[in-house]
């Protein structure tokens, strides 16, 4: 049941169940009526407000986007250090993205309709690669960071220690809820790269 009185409210109870319902099942098995059911109510308010499965589908994907380019611009703009900021890159991003599942992305380069999303989703991951590169860059210049790996081999660091931690929500292996208990674990993880970084 929908408890919301705005059509915003009404959109966002609908979007943030269709997120659930994507990351369980996949675009591809998913059906509206999957969603409708899943709030006890008809399918004509999704018909209303997104059209269809894909214009649905394409509202959640834009909501994972702009969070994830609000958390990397805020984090990129501070003046923390490298290794704070990619502590936080990955407890943020691991947070939001373990939202959206396995299955969310799963096998989208393989359907038609989804391939605009699918290049965005690339050229985003991309950015976001090429602004860590840059700043290890510029780090490295400083002199605030060893220069003994290159900017991609520690970059690669940086994604095994995300990796790690989003399967290790989504696999509930970590809660959601224990954040301190991540932050920890995430801390430990790029303690070992920090090493690595100044003993090579």
């Amino acid at each position: 049941m929908i408890y919301a009185n705005t059509d915003k409210e009404i959109m966002d109870e609908i979007k943030k169940k269709a997120i659930e319902i994507f990351a369980a099942k996949g675009y591809a098995a998913t059906k509206i009526s999957d969603i409708a059911d899943s709030l006890s109510i008809s399918r004509g308010p999704i018909y209303y407000y997104f059209q269809d499965k894909f214009g649905l589908y394409t509202s959640a994907y834009d909501h994972f986007e702009s969070e994830l380019m609000k958390i990397h611009n805020e984090i990129f703009s501070t003046k923390d250090d490298f290794q704070t900021k990619m502590e936080r890159i990955i407890f943020e991003f691991s947070k939001h993205i373990s939202l959206f599942g396995h299955n969310f992305f799963f096998r989208i380069k393989e359907i038609p309709e989804l391939h605009d999303i699918n290049v965005r989703y690339e050229k985003m991951n991309t950015l976001f690669y090429e602004e860590k590169c840059a700043l290890i860059r510029e780090e490295q210049r400083n002199g605030t960071l060893s220069t003994s790996l290159s900017p991609d081999e520690i970059v690669k660091g940086v994604y095994l220690i995300y990796l790690g931690i989003l399967e290790a929500l989504n696999s509930e292996l970590l809660s959601r809820d224990q954040e301190e208990e991540i932050k920890d674990w995430i801390h430990l993880l790029f303690e070992g790269l920090h090493k690595k970084m100044k003993s090579n």
